[in-house]
């Protein structure tokens, strides 16, 4: 101890503020704020934390009617009604077997939900649930899906793979459904490529995977979440890329979920982990 005391006795003042720096700097590389969106603060969030009964949350949908979010697990086929309050009380009622559920739409009265193979089930806002309908694709080899989201102008979603048949590790490609006809495109109809994401970020991303999308209600930008990367991707509806956005972990532990308010708010969902419980993040729209 006497010699550490000689050792910062003998030291110059300039020498103790600049080990000063130093060591705030390092206390405080995990405290570094995000980067977002124009109008959302991705570091404040409120957050609602959810009960056991939905740990694995994997896609949400916003309700007009009553100002709440209903949502899916990845795989169990149940539908679960989340008020938007401090401790919500959940209810849940049964739309299928089990199976590797990804995303939810609710389009007026009507619910979509997109399984891991392409499937879309549909039917309307009523409980209990009844008049189930699937619609498969008929897609050859390995392809998995994990977005869903509606594009109002032509009246049709759009399902993102996660990883498709041609195991390209460039490209994110897109599939669109029209809901009027219950048809699937046969060839993607748009793709997302990496080498945007990473022009527009500075860095390299390694695979993009997207666990969840949906369309922002007054901009029209498409929102993009991929978890495994932990990014935010902001494209115009043809997916050219205007902004990028890294998430933070201790935030952003498995997001699988993404939707908008009418009004702007947005919804992010955390999938539970092993030292982490499910959670929905909500943003406001600033003014």
């Amino acid at each position: 101890m006497k010699r550490i005391y000689l050792f910062f006795k003998t030291v110059s003042p300039v020498f103790m503020i600049a080990f000063a720096l130093i060591s705030f700097a390092c206390n405080s590389k995990g405290q570094k704020k995000m980067k977002s969106p124009e109008r959302y603060d991705l570091n404040n969030p409120e957050i609602i934390n959810l009960t056991k009964k939905i740990d694995q949350i994997s896609g949400i949908a916003y309700s007009e009617k009553d100002n709440s979010l209903f949502a899916i697990d990845d795989d169990k086929g149940d539908l679960y009604h989340i008020p938007l309050t401090k401790d919500p009380e959940i209810k849940k009622w049964k739309f299928g077997k089990n199976a590797d559920y990804e995303d939810l739409v609710l389009i007026d009265t009507m619910f979509y939900i997109l399984e891991s193979n392409g499937k879309i089930i549909s039917f309307p806002l009523r409980f209990p649930i009844t008049a189930v309908k699937e619609h498969a694709m008929d897609l050859k080899g390995f392809n998995e899906f994990e977005s869903l989201y509606f594009e109002s102008a032509e009246h049709r979603l759009i399902m993102l793979c996660k990883e498709w048949k041609k195991n390209d590790a460039d490209i994110v490609s897109a599939y669109s459904f029209l809901v009027a006809t219950g048809s699937f495109s046969e060839q993607p109809i748009l793709q997302l490529k990496r080498k945007d994401i990473e022009k527009n970020l500075g860095e390299k991303t390694g695979r993009i995977k997207a666990s969840a999308a949906t369309v922002n209600p007054i901009s029209g930008e498409i929102f993009i979440i991929s978890s495994v990367n932990k990014l935010l991707i902001i494209t115009d509806r043809d997916y050219n890329i205007k902004e990028v956005y890294e998430l933070k972990r201790s935030l952003f532990k498995q997001p699988e979920g993404i939707c908008f308010a009418s009004y702007g708010t947005l919804f992010i969902s955390n999938e539970a982990g092993e030292n982490s419980k499910a959670d929905i993040l909500i943003y406001k729209r600033l003014q």
